[in-house]
């Protein structure tokens, strides 16, 4: 999954939802801001996926 290899600016919290955005530079990026409240102009080439973080600490994609 590419959550892997997404750089992540934060210390992600167990049970929250994150979203998964491919850059313009074609890395991974992990933000807290969905896509609808970027307003559909994000700085990102596409939204991947809405993800959370378990408690085993592994990663789930749960969609939008």
């Amino acid at each position: 999954m590419m959550i892997y290899e997404a750089k992540l600016s934060f210390q992600p919290v167990i049970g929250q939802t994150y979203h998964l955005y491919q850059k313009r530079d074609d890395s991974y990026m992990v933000s807290l801001i969905s896509p609808k409240e970027w307003g559909g102009s994000g700085p990102f080439k596409q939204y991947i996926s809405s993800v959370k973080l378990l408690a085993d600490h592994t990663w789930v994609e749960i969609g939008e």
